[in-house]
């Protein structure tokens, strides 16, 4: 039996030279406009080289397959939506804000996403194509301690473990909503972050109060 091999996703050569590097970044500028106007499925290196004004040489310089120039236009979004951690306050011993601090988070996921090209497109690539999922998970596994890191620093008697399970499922909860807020425009975006924040905030709310009422 033959077994099939997983299309290569790494970067061939690392863009060092401001040339490379412009370069790099005119193949997944063009990869960005040809997503929003094709899909995911539909796009190929040589649609890229196209539009980039490439030979399909000088692409494959940089990258192998159009699954590598996915992949890295989702590491870029994902590292843009979680750079916003950095700037977002976590009161967890104010139980009475969880809500209002979580919806703030989830606004500004969806605007980051929003202001990236073809970002809704990119999140769904990286949901829809096996070969590119770790690198949502690993993306929301980096969020997930980060927020458990920040519940811990102000309760530090809580379950580690469960503070890590409760948090990763938050995460993944999160950015369902916000790949529904790109996937069903027509449903009531405000709404739908008012609902999941009020999710979310209980969750956090129910593991703070269960473990510190004891056994």
């Amino acid at each position: 039996m033959t077994l099939a091999l997983s299309p290569q996703t790494t970067r061939r050569s690392a863009a060092r030279q401001k040339r490379s590097r412009e370069t790099v970044e005119l193949i997944l500028s063009a990869a960005a406009d040809l997503l929003e106007e094709v899909g995911f499925e539909q796009l190929s290196t040589n649609l890229i080289c196209k539009r980039a004004k490439l030979t399909p040489p000088a692409l494959y310089r940089y990258f192998p397959n159009k699954y590598a120039v996915l992949k890295e236009l989702g590491e870029g979004l994902m590292a843009r939506q979680n750079a916003l951690l950095q700037d977002w306050t976590l009161v967890a011993e104010d139980l009475d804000q969880l809500e209002a601090q979580i919806a703030e988070l989830l606004e500004s996921t969806i605007r980051v996403t929003r202001e990236t090209p073809a970002g809704g497109w990119i999140m769904r690539s990286l949901h829809a194509t096996p070969i590119l999922s770790d690198v949502r998970r690993q993306s929301h596994r980096l969020v997930s301690e980060a927020l458990s890191q920040r519940v811990l620093t102000n309760r530090p008697t809580l379950d580690s473990a469960q503070v890590a399970l409760a948090n990763r499922l938050g995460v993944e909860t999160g950015y369902a909503l916000v790949e529904m807020v790109f996937d069903e425009p027509d449903l009531d975006h405000a709404e739908l972050v008012r609902r999941a924040a009020s999710m979310l905030g209980h969750n956090i709310r129910s593991l703070i109060n269960t473990q510190s009422e004891g056994p």
